[in-house]
């Protein structure tokens, strides 16, 4: 079952690349404070994690008090910290990757590039800077860069092991997924999305290409994977949701929106097996989709902001929350789409959103932690039920 239209209308597809193309210089190429802040959460930890412009700090998640601050001379982040195993590891606009111990704040190890110099400080070999997030298995750390290519890296040394070349920039974060157990054709495998409009999967050991499919447009965003179905879901620049089939390595479905995709899905499971994809696009429209043996099946869309939602939307206690570029945050049923609550906030809210639980792991009393374009309230923090801000936090 097709979803959406088919269509590559030229007129749309060179619009598309010409404003993809500058968004990717806004991005890629401006200065500290043209992006946003990177948030993210260690389940097994007691702290939120927020990289934005010179610093990562680990903040309280009751109270929004610093526990540390990491920096690095000329660091700037801008990417989502990703956890693991008592350690972060985020990326910055040197094209360095950062392993950080969650305890206090102290580095690991620092990855550098190789760089060619002629004289002194003046090298041959242009910078690139870390946008996407990192994925992981037990002895590498994958990422790509903003201008091209994803890069594989010893998890306990920091040593370059290989690097995959793409035809343009990789903004998402890799995915890694393990072989299927029971299915002997099965193979642990990295998938890569990049704005040159494919899909890789790659060898994890080698960096060695296994296969890829061309998706029809470039894929800023994080891909999602559907352990169940074995699927993976993309958005694209050709606002259109891509649901690619692994056991096929087809594309099986095409979602068509209202504006570009940026953000991930979020993927809700039910006790029964039904699974629902709730996702935001670029023209401020909220979306929440079926996965059926077929592909998509619309359950509700709703316009519900006035301009860009860009990350993947949380959802929790029969809500979906988003942040939008309009300055404000959104909370609405995850039934119809109607409105729950609202809140102003000072910057534009762009940012991935963390939930806290509640005491004792329950989602009564859980907060909702996102950020803003603006200083004063770089974090905030909002009780899931009320839409009352329980903290802020300024840098």
């Amino acid at each position: 079952m097709i979803t959406s239209r088919l269509f590559t209308a030229p007129r749309r597809a060179v619009i598309g690349l010409m404003l993809a193309g500058s968004l990717f210089l806004a991005a890629c190429g401006g200065v500290a404070g043209d992006s946003w802040a990177g948030i993210a959460r260690d389940p097994e930890g007691d702290a939120v994690y927020v990289a934005y412009n010179e610093r990562v700090v680990a903040l309280n998640p009751s109270s929004g008090a610093v526990q540390w601050e990491y920096k690095h001379d000329g660091a700037k982040f801008f990417a989502v910290p990703a956890i693991d195993d008592g350690s972060l590891y985020i990326g910055d606009y040197s094209g360095r990757l950062h392993s950080i111990k969650l305890q206090d704040g102290s580095r690991n190890w620092l990855y550098e590039p190789d760089t060619e110099n002629i004289i002194g400080p003046i090298s041959l070999t242009a910078g690139d800077r870390v946008i996407s997030g990192v994925a992981f298995n037990d002895d590498k750390v994958f990422f790509g860069l903003g201008s091209q290519n994803v890069v594989a890296v010893s998890r306990a040394t920091a040593e370059e092991l290989w690097t995959f070349e793409t035809g343009h920039g990789v903004w998402a974060a890799p995915l890694y997924v393990h072989a299927r157990e029971g299915d002997a054709g099965s193979r642990d495998t990295l998938y890569a999305v990049s704005l040159d409009h494919h899909l890789y999967a790659l060898d994890p050991e080698t960096g060695d290409e296994l296969w890829k499919r061309d998706l029809g447009g470039a894929a800023p965003g994080n891909m999602v994977y559907d352990e169940q179905l074995n699927r993976i879901y993309i958005g694209t620049f050709m606002s259109e949701l891509v649901a690619v089939d692994l056991d096929q390595r087809a594309i099986i479905d095409r979602y068509e929106t209202e504006g570009w995709l940026w953000g991930s899905p979020a993927i809700e499971v039910q006790e029964d097996g039904t699974e629902t994809l709730y996702f935001g696009d670029l023209d401020g429209y909220l979306y929440a989709v079926e996965v059926t043996e077929d592909g998509f099946s619309q359950r509700w869309k709703m316009k519900i902001a006035e301009d860009a939602i860009r990350a993947t939307p949380l959802v929790t206690n029969g809500l979906v929350v988003v942040g939008s570029k309009d300055k404000n945050v959104y909370a609405v049923s995850k039934e119809d789409g109607s409105s729950e609550w609202s809140d102003q906030t000072s910057g534009e809210a762009l940012t991935e959103l963390v939930l806290v639980p509640g005491s004792d792991g329950e989602q009564d009393g859980s907060i909702v932690v996102l950020g803003t374009s603006e200083s004063d309230e770089r974090i905030v923090a909002y009780n899931v039920e009320t839409g009352e801000v329980d903290w802020r936090y300024a840098d």
